[in-house]
């Protein structure tokens, strides 16, 4: 038996449409928003975010403003690039995005490409912390040196 609950979500869930500057026209549901606990560095008026991804796109992940169609930025799992990646999270921020168990803590860290794509960097000093469950996100500022603000991208896979 189908239950008439999840139709009448589905039909209630009303679409909102913006015009993407980076993605041409985008499509989503309140239900898709990811709202940062704080915001972004330099973005102080930016709360509601989209991740977008798809075949196409892999390994990359696009983190849409919603109020904003001319910020989004690019996203990676950081450990497919650098497999070393472990940075120490404080507990303080996992109970702000409210992670129970560290397992289901999600890491991205923002991509930069610059005109030649091959010395695009990443960002592994501020990772954005998501708890995709209860869409939020936080991005946090690692302690650690081990960790660069312009880390080459493809270094570790080259060698």
């Amino acid at each position: 038996m189908k239950s008439n609950l999840a139709e009448n979500t589905e039909v209630s869930m009303e679409k909102i449409k913006m015009s993407s500057t980076k993605l041409g026209p985008i499509e989503y549901t309140e239900n898709d928003i990811i709202t940062l606990s704080a915001p972004l560095l330099g973005f102080p008026e930016l709360s509601d975010f989209l991740l977008i991804s798809g075949d196409k796109s892999f390994p990359f992940i696009w983190f849409q403003a919603t109020q904003d169609p001319d910020v989004c930025f690019i996203l990676i799992e950081p450990k497919i690039f650098h497999p070393n990646y472990d940075p120490k999270i404080n507990k303080r921020e996992l109970k702000i995005l409210g992670i129970e168990k560290e397992e289901d803590l999600k890491l991205a860290a923002i991509v930069v490409v610059p005109e030649d794509p091959k010395n695009a960097t990443v960002n592994l000093r501020a990772p954005i912390l998501l708890n995709p469950e209860k869409k939020l996100a936080k991005q946090v500022i690692l302690e650690d040196d081990r960790w660069m603000i312009k880390a080459p991208l493809f270094a570790a896979k080259d060698k």
